[in-house]
């Protein structure tokens, strides 16, 4: 057995494993007797982190925490874009206009939007999981709350401050699941954790269609609760659920070892180990972790903001011009299209024209008939109706948003994150031009729905992304660039609000040419070697 207690970081991993497997062989021979003794023999001096990382494994462990980061992801989408089920039934009782809905349904993005910056410095400050857990819990609380709203100002007050916290773990959760992999398992792992997203476009009208058009209604505690106010405690369950998890996962090695040191990374990665391998912690093949990282752990708010200050220099600048324009352009088409597919499916289903109708069309006729009947018709009884169609079609757009999800899982390591996302983005800009033009139901649809998977794109750019922040930013990072992506949301749902009745042509074209577009900033981004080269030089740690 080797007791050489000088082993080069290189080797770490192929010698970590050949000790190990000559202590167990020792200890066999011996009858397991002085097993302790053995073990530590067979232990690694001096290991870098990366090795000893991958000593850990990649087993039930790292399952556990896709499973977690998928929920929360999960979360986060149905608290985004639940409201758009929610504005019609809600339609009367509320005395909702349109421009009401539009506030109601960005009330989410603007809370996340406002928030980004303040989570990401916290996330960075105390650790990805310190701020995510009882965000979470708060969250689903406020989120409950809003059920109660009796007008719509208290409905967009509560849903902006659920927007608030649901903004903790929005982005942070990519810098948690991405830090919980090696690099070679990172992409795949986000790839496979964003999936969740589209189950949100699968449970979301599954849970509208069975609650919603009922008509039955109860009291609690003497308030009337309806169907649409049982709808929003229904999208809660994930997050909760996320959160008992979250509680049973330790924080980010990687963010424990740029904040506090090493000393305070290996047990995590021994509970890691333990967990991975059906073993004890004190099995794990590492005594000790080396890093050359000379980041400073006590900066406070003003060591935060010079580390920050480095995203808005070389060599990080470029790409957070390329990521955050990119994010911008995804969101705008996917989310703030999402927003209004209901009312627009509603409309196409509603139609009774014989002749074969564009959308615009048909969206141009809608508007000028209700235009009409306001003219002409004093106000009666207010009646809301969504039409079954619209649960059923948006289910099926969910399907094909999750076969995509785990298409991008399988694939992206063979295809390559770069290609992989430039593809996506310039089929679905391409889509979103025509499905403005077809004249043909069917066809409008399917092309409708190929362009919303602009969505899962954002999964490929943050995997493109995670891997050129170094630890201490990257929570920050993710944060802003999702920012910039939920205002690309906010801003692309009121644009088509404004324009939808009278330029949608224009619209779609517009959205559809930008979405395509933007994948030539992709061509301009830096190698990620050459980045973390540079900032490793600086004392920055991945």
């Amino acid at each position: 057995m080797s007791t050489n207690n000088s082993v080069d970081n290189r080797n770490g991993k192929s010698n970590g494993e050949k000790s190990v497997s000559e202590s167990k062989a020792n200890g066999a021979k011996n009858g397991n007797q002085s097993s302790d003794v053995e073990r530590s023999l067979g232990k690694l001096n001096e290991v870098c982190f990366e090795d000893a990382f991958e000593l850990t494994g990649h087993g039930k462990f790292n399952h556990l925490v896709l499973l977690t980061c998928g929920l929360i992801m999960l979360n986060v989408s149905m608290e985004s874009v639940g409201m758009s089920y929610v504005i019609t039934a809600a339609e009367c009782e509320l005395e909702l206009t349109s421009e009401h809905k539009g506030l109601v349904n960005a009330a989410a993005f603007i809370g996340i939007i406002s928030t980004s910056f303040l989570w990401g410095y916290l996330g960075d400050r105390f650790g990805r999981r310190a701020v995510m857990l009882p965000s979470m819990i708060a969250s689903a609380v406020l989120s409950v709350a809003s059920s109660f709203s009796v007008n719509v100002w208290m409905l967009f007050v509560l849903r902006i401050l659920t927007g608030c916290l649901v903004s903790a773990s929005s982005a942070t959760v990519y810098a948690y699941l991405g830090e919980m992999h090696t690099g070679t398992r990172r992409a795949s792992a986000i790839a496979w954790g964003s999936a969740f997203i589209s189950f949100s476009f699968i449970i979301l009208p599954g849970l509208a269609w069975v609650i919603i058009p009922g008509q039955w209604s109860f009291s609690l505690l003497g308030f009337p609760i309806v169907p649409w106010r049982a709808f929003i405690w229904s999208w809660c369950a994930p997050g909760l659920l996320a959160a008992v998890l979250l509680f049973l996962l330790p924080e980010s090695p990687r963010y424990l070892l740029a904040a506090k040191g090493p000393e305070f990374a290996l047990p995590v990665l021994a509970q890691m180990f333990a967990f991975n391998q059906n073993a004890e912690a004190g099995n794990f093949p590492v005594e000790k972790i080396v890093t050359s990282s000379m980041e400073s752990r006590s900066g406070g708010f003003v060591g935060a903001i010079k580390n920050i200050s480095l995203m808005f220099r070389p060599p990080l600048l470029r790409c957070v011009i390329i990521s955050h324009i990119s994010m911008f352009a995804v969101f705008m088409l996917s989310s703030g299209l999402y927003v209004w597919v209901p009312d627009i499916l509603n409309s196409m289903l509603s139609n009774t024209s014989e002749k074969s109708l564009t959308i615009c069309e048909i969206i141009h006729n809608k508007f000028q008939a209700a235009r009409n009947a306001s003219l002409s018709v004093s106000h009666g009884a207010c009646e809301s109706h969504v039409s079954i169609g619209v649960f059923t079609i948006s289910m099926g757009m969910g399907a094909v948003f999750a076969v995509t999800y785990l298409a991008i899982g399988l694939f992206i390591t063979k295809v390559g994150r770069k290609t992989f996302y430039c593809s996506i983005m310039f089929v679905c800009g391409v889509a979103t031009v025509c499905a403005a033009l077809v004249p043909q139901g069917g066809a409008a649809t399917a092309l409708l729905v190929l362009a919303l998977c602009a969505g899962c794109a954002a999964s490929i750019l943050a995997a493109i992304a995670v891997d050129v922040f170094p630890t201490a930013l990257r929570a920050m990072a993710m944060c802003v660039m999702y920012m910039v992506g939920r205002t690309g949301a906010a801003v692309g749902s009121n644009i088509l609000g404004a324009t939808l009745d009278r330029h949608c042509e224009a619209a779609f074209t517009v959205f559809g040419a930008f979405t395509a577009g933007s994948v030539i900033l992709i061509i301009f981004w830096p190698k990620p070697e050459k980045v973390r080269e540079e900032l490793e030089k600086k004392g920055f740690s991945y």
